[in-house]
């Protein structure tokens, strides 16, 4: 019998599945960004310190880097594209089965690398999380087709796609490196592909989509013609040629990259302008600190718009991949400005994380690491493009700066694990709104 209580009883028991599953998920994403923070502050104390001589740089640099994007990054994107789309319980036990597998993948890749770098181990938990990455694409756009479709979800589904293309360019890396060596173009441009459409493929199109739900809740309506959509596509195309322009000068690259960063400025103002109108201009300050990490997150796509925007100058073209602090400033603007403070705060809200004492004074903290590192990378990139030596101490203060993410993440964990930590359910329950295209 169809009752009422019947029906509510149905809802709550798919909430509490949700909630059940998404602990463990959160918990596990952040474990792994703390533990690549520990990696990365571990990286800046080879600078000031002495460390023994079994730790190797670039192996510890590969455990960093992997966990941090394929633990921490690729964990927070998909748990939120799960749990803030996914409703039947039914459907969460095929995402628990993708958890465990990438949790194993995690942990292994967590091990090996700082001990071998790339070796058997290292490259086989990688290449099983490349397959479950898989094996959650093809669920979760199986899954996303029985949701109302708009603009979040076009975006999403996108996102997935890239995020399928961009492993080509790690599967071409063994037979590239075999026939042509590691010193080969083609070698260095089959990881930067991967790179370039993880990070503004992957992550970007998901901030994006998940950014238009968040908005949505605000019941602010984000909306775009298909042609619209063919501009930011074919933007992320384009700004590839930077890459290549790296390995072969051609002059064309140069012009392909700067029609790429116009359209990437021009399809960002179209989706990103209401959330900022919303948040900055028609809110009635002060906002609340979760909407404070959102904005981090907004200011932090925007920045990186800008940046990008800013070689159509010809003489910046060099300066972007010449100087080594520029490029980790840049990767770190993306995944740690756009994608962990803006889907993290859009997790907040909705209740994916906590919002109690403790995970505040921690996002707060990982906020003042992230501005701070930011402003000493690019700092020091800019002394370096002026010649004008070094920041006197700067390795120190990129130590202590870097110090408070772990610190910030170990409140974040540990908030985690408070019993006060329950989902919004009236977010979770809600019926996404259907938004009419311009």
């Amino acid at each position: 019998m169809n009752t009422a209580s019947a029906h509510t009883s149905s809802k709550i028991d798919a909430s509490y599945s949700k909630a059940q599953l998404a602990k463990p998920w959160m918990r596990w994403a952040v474990f792994f960004f703390l533990s690549s923070a520990v990696f990365g502050l571990l990286m800046r104390y080879f600078f000031i310190g002495t460390v023994p001589e079994s730790l190797d740089y670039k192996h510890i640099l590969h455990a960093h880097s992997h966990v941090a994007l394929l633990g921490w990054g690729y964990l927070l994107v998909s748990g939120a594209m799960v749990f803030l789309y996914i409703k039947d319980p039914e459907r969460l036990k095929v995402y628990k089965t993708l958890l465990v597998l990438t949790v194993i993948a995690n942990l292994g890749m967590l091990i090996s690398f700082p001990f071998q770098g790339y070796g058997l181990y290292s490259i086989s938990f990688s290449t099983m999380h490349l397959l479950v990455s898989y094996g959650f694409g093809y669920h979760f756009l199986k899954d996303l087709k029985k949701c109302p479709q708009g603009s979040d979800n076009k975006l999403l589904r996108l996102a997935v796609f890239w995020l399928l293309a961009s492993s080509l360019g790690l599967w071409a890396v063994a037979p590239v490196g075999a026939i042509f060596g590691k010193l080969h173009p083609l070698y260095f441009l089959s990881v930067q592909w991967f790179l370039h459409f993880q990070l503004n493929g992957w992550f970007v199109y998901g901030f994006l989509g998940l950014f238009i739900l968040f908005l949505k809740k605000k019941k602010i309506e984000v909306g775009f013609k298909p042609v619209q959509l063919f501009v930011l596509n074919l933007s992320l195309v384009l700004t590839f040629a930077l890459t290549i322009s790296w390995a072969y000068h051609w002059e064309g690259l140069y012009y392909l990259n700067s029609i790429g960063v116009i359209l990437q400025a021009i399809a960002y103002s179209w989706i990103l302008y209401p959330g900022w109108k919303a948040l900055i201009t028609e809110s009635h300050l002060p906002i609340n600190w979760v909407e404070k990490i959102v904005l981090l997150g907004l200011i932090s796509i925007i920045a990186k718009a800008l940046i990008q925007l800013a070689l159509v100058i010809p003489d910046l073209v060099a300066v972007s991949f010449q100087i080594r602090n520029y490029i980790i400033g840049f990767i770190h603007l993306v995944l740690l400005g756009t994608i962990t403070f803006g889907i993290g705060g859009i997790c907040i809200d909705s209740g994916l994380l906590p919002q109690n004492k403790f995970a505040k004074a921690g996002w707060f903290i990982l906020s003042a690491a992230f501005v701070s590192s930011e402003v000493l990378l690019f700092g020091q990139g800019t002394i370096l493009w002026a010649k004008m030596g070094f920041i006197p101490n700067y390795h120190l203060f990129l130590f202590i700066s870097s110090a408070f993410f772990p610190l910030g993440l170990s409140l974040i964990f540990g908030s985690l694990w408070q019993k006060q930590h329950k989902m919004d359910q009236n977010f979770i329950m809600i019926k996404p709104v259907k938004i009419v295209l311009n």
